[in-house]
């Protein structure tokens, strides 16, 4: 059976949480690493999900603890939509107060 793991860096703008960790994680970036093993039986390698993993390192500078949390590919996807989400709305709320307002006259 062959296993691989891949590795990616996702960047969170605001504090979040993950549904089955009762815990705040801070914004910032985290490593996300998921494991899959292959499916034996076929002519085409197919590979299955095994593990997600949640890497918290410690804060850039300071020396402490890197924390791993197994999650849910669902609820890591939850996590990220809502920051998306949250980073959207305060794209457009920054937006519309940067919007130069028209003045009373021109708009007479």
């Amino acid at each position: 059976m062959v296993r691989r793991t891949n590795k990616k860096t996702i960047t969170f703008q605001f504090p979040f949480t993950i549904d089955e960790i009762r815990k705040v994680f801070p914004p910032g970036e985290y490593t996300i690493e998921t494991e899959e093993e292959s499916i034996p039986g076929s002519s085409i390698v197919h590979f299955r999900h095994v593990e997600t993993v949640l890497i918290v390192h410690p804060p850039e500078g300071i020396s402490g603890p890197t924390h791993f949390w197994a999650v849910s590919p669902d609820a890591l996807d939850k996590a990220i939509a809502k920051d998306a989400d949250q980073s959207l709305k305060a794209k457009r709320q920054g937006d519309a107060n940067t919007t130069p307002q028209k003045s009373k006259l021109e708009s007479e």
